[in-house]
């Protein structure tokens, strides 16, 4: 239950940080919602740097997810599908990393 509700507030607090953020800026400023995808994909694979996988595998998986978050965000007018779909998988990576150091 634990690994549920980290990943339950990682999920949230990333979707809003990372991508919720921008998109409200260039929706705000009436800019081509690219920049948010552009901004959300090297941030967000960026501060992945040390994350699971570590590197530059963990930077480009975790900028292109960014990016397909972003996007998902502009497409479904909300956040809500992308922080589902961050949710499901910070669950699945949070299992493996403790059933790993179990």
């Amino acid at each position: 239950m634990l690994i549920v509700g980290f990943a339950l507030v990682n999920s949230f607090v990333e979707e809003i940080t990372f991508r919720y953020t921008f998109a409200s800026i260039v929706e705000h400023h009436k800019l081509n919602q690219y920049i948010s995808q552009a901004l959300s994909a090297l941030i967000f694979g960026a501060v992945h740097y040390f994350g699971v996988p570590r590197g530059i595998p963990g930077i480009i998986l975790a900028a292109f997810l960014g990016w397909f978050l972003s996007k998902s965000i502009h497409e479904t007018k909300g956040f809500f599908w992308a922080w589902v779909i961050h949710f499901v998988q910070d669950v699945i990576i949070m299992t493996g990393l403790f059933l790993t150091l179990a």
